[in-house]
C-alpha cells in the first residue's frame, strides 16, 4: 500500500528530522529546507492517517493541535496525507469500534492519544499491515511493551512517565508533616492504575498512608475529591483523561477542602491544582508527529524506537499555593518551575 518517494528527497528530510524530542520553544527552522508537499510529484496516492482521541480534554486536545501543527510544519498538506480524526468521548468501546472501523477502511496508520486509544489502536491493527503510532501514554508496560526494547514491527510513539515519586517528594517539600496521601484517579484507565500502584509503593517506603479514592459508576471525580476532605493532607492524579475531563470543578472541590492536589499534567495546575510534574502536551504531540513524517517517507519502524521523554518540568499555580498558607515550596523549585497565576 505504500508509495515510492525520491531517495534523495528522503533522506534529505530524514537527515533534518530532530528525532531526539521537541522542545515547546523549538521552530519551524529545523525542518527541511524542502516542503514534503513537493513529495506528492513523486507519490502514488495520499497517505490516510486514522486519527482517535480517547476523550476531550484540554491536555488531549492540545497534544492533537500540536501533532497536526507540527505535520503541517512538515509541509504534509491534504494533497499528501488525508487525516480522519475521530473522538471516543472518554468510552473504551467506542475507541474500539473508531480503530476497528479505521483498519477496515483500510489507513495507512493509526495515531492514538491517550493509553485506551492506544490500546484499541494496537488490538485493531493487530491482523493488519497498519502502522500505529501513539502518544500521551504514561506508562508503556501498559500496551504490552518493554521499556528499553526493540519496538514491534507495526507500533512505535512517545511515552511520557508521570514521576509519581519526584511528585510525592513535592509534596513532602511543601509539607514535611504531610501524613497521608489521597489517590484520586480512574480504575478504568491502565495508566492511572500502574501511577497509583507506584504512588502506593512510594508511600509506604516514606512511611505514608495512601488512601485510594478511585472514580466508579456515576460518581463525579468532583464529589470524589470533597469526600477525601478531613481523611487526607494531600492528593495525587495521574495524568488522568477521566479526572482531567472534570478538572476545573475537582480543583474547587480541593481549595474548598483545603487540599494541596499534586497531577500528572500541566493542564491540571492551569484549571488551578497545586503543582503538578511532568511534559508538555506540546511536546507530546510534535514528538508523535516527527515520529510518524519518517514512517510516512518510507523510514523503517526499526529506525523509529519507542522514545520516553526524560527530564519532567515542574509547573505551580501561584494562586492555589497563595491559598493554602500553610504551605512553601523551596525558592529553588519555585525559579525553576513554570508559574500559572
Amino acid at each position: 500500500m505504500f508509495r515510492r518517494i525520491g531517495s534523495a528527497l528522503l533522506c534529505l528530510a530524514l537527515a533534518a528530522l530532530p528525532l531526539a524530542g521537541c522542545s515547546t520553544e523549538e521552530e519551524p527552522s529545523s525542518l527541511p529546507s524542502s516542503s514534503l508537499v513537493e513529495s506528492s510529484q513523486v507519490q502514488e496516492e495520499t497517505y490516510t492517517i486514522g486519527l482517535v482521541q480517547y476523550n476531550e480534554t484540554a491536555a488531549l486536545d492540545r497534544l492533537r493541535e500540536a501533532f497536526m501543527s507540527r505535520l503541517e510544519e512538515w509541509g504534509c498538506g491534504e494533497e499528501m496525507v488525508k487525516i480522519d480524526y475521530q473522538n471516543a468521548g472518554g468510552e473504551a468501546s467506542k475507541a474500539v469500534e473508531i480503530c476497528d472501523g479505521f483498519v477496515e477502511d483500510g489507513v495507512d496508520m493509526l495515531v492514538a492519544i491517550a493509553t485506551p486509544a492506544a490500546q484499541a489502536a494496537i488490538s485493531a491493527a493487530a491482523d493488519s499491515d497498519v502502522t500505529v503510532v501513539f502518544a500521551g501514554v504514561s506508562d508503556v508496560e501498559t500496551l504490552g511493551l518493554e521499556e528499553g526494547a526493540a519496538p514491534s514491527e507495526k507500533i512505535t510513539g512517545a511515552v511520557s512517565p508521570t514521576p509519581v515519586e519526584s511528585l510525592i517528594d513535592l509534596a513532602l517539600q511543601a509539607d514535611p508533616d504531610l501524613a497521608s496521601l489521597g489517590l484520586l484517579y480512574d480504575p478504568a484507565e491502565a495508566n492511572s492504575l500502574a501511577d497509583v500502584e507506584r504512588a502506593k509503593a512510594y508511600c509506604a517506603e516514606k512511611g505514608l498512608t495512601a488512601v485510594e479514592a478511585a472514580v466508579e459508576g456515576d460518581q463525579t471525580a468532583e464529589s470524589v475529591m470533597a469526600s477525601l476532605a478531613g481523611k487526607v493532607d494531600a492528593v495525587f492524579t495521574p495524568a488522568d483523561s477521566t479526572v482531567a475531563s472534570q478538572a476545573e470543578a475537582v480543583a474547587q472541590a480541593a481549595k474548598t477542602a483545603g487540599l494541596p492536589w499534586y497531577t500528572g499534567a500541566d493542564t491540571f495546575v492551569e484549571s488551578g491544582a497545586l503543582a503538578a510534574m511532568g511534559f508538555t502536551q506540546q511536546e507530546m504531540g510534535q514528538k508523535a508527529a516527527d515520529m510518524a513524517v519518517e514512517l510516512i517517507l518510507g523510514g523503517d519502524i526499526a529506525d523509529v524506537p519507542v522514545y520516553t521523554f526524560s527530564g519532567p518540568q515542574t509547573f505551580v499555580n501561584q494562586t492555589t499555593l497563595s491559598a493554602l498558607e500553610s504551605l512553601s515550596f523551596p525558592e529553588e523549585t519555585l525559579q525553576a518551575a513554570y508559574i500559572y497565576q
